[in-house]
């Protein structure tokens, strides 16, 4: 290996580490010799002419992100704050119905109570809504009942239910064997 290959060798493995005021190089050079590999830190001095120093031409790296790491970033953070909206949504569709069955069940118990408090008029009466019992509170609720004597003398069956919603599903249903008097 002739003395020009050797120092073009030299040249593509030197790095440029720091650069000073004064027009200096700290230059990282891997020396190789006699089988070893060695990093010594170099400084040269007025002999940068096979340096390419930071300019228009050659900006220095900067440690920033590329677009794509930012538009791939962006697109993550989409998905997973679609989704999120998503389980929010969810959640409180299933809190409004929850709230809905509990008020469900206590009117249901409320009807089952009028109705053994009623006794055999109870008969009568089959299907309604609150807006008598209470004014403006529950629009959306509607009560059904049924009132069959069972096998045994002297015990009925109370069936009441309350429906609410578009749904057919939207329903709480209480049966109830007692003697109506």
């Amino acid at each position: 290996m002739g003395l020009s290959a050797a120092k073009e060798q030299a040249m593509g493995n030197i790095l440029v580490w720091q650069a000073t005021a004064y027009n200096s190089w700290v230059l990282g050079a891997r020396c190789w010799g006699l089988g070893k590999t060695e990093d010594k830190d170099v400084e040269v001095k007025g002999q940068t002419s096979f340096l390419l120093p930071p300019g228009p031409q050659h900006p220095a790296p900067s440690p920033g992100f590329t677009l794509l790491e930012v538009l791939v970033a962006m697109a993550v953070l989409a998905v997973a704050l679609v989704s999120l909206l998503g389980l929010y949504n969810r959640s409180l569709l299933l809190t409004i119905r929850a709230q809905r069955l509990s008020t469900a069940t206590l009117l249901v118990q409320e009807m089952l109570t009028r109705t053994q408090l009623e006794g055999m008029n109870a008969l009568r009466v089959t299907t309604g809504d609150f807006a008598d019992l209470h004014p403006g509170q529950y629009p959306e609720f509607r009560w059904y009942r049924t009132v069959r004597p069972t096998a045994l003398a002297g015990l009925w069956e109370l069936r009441v239910g309350v429906s609410w919603g578009e749904r057919e599903g939207e329903t709480c249903e209480l049966t109830l064997f007692t003697p109506l008097t």
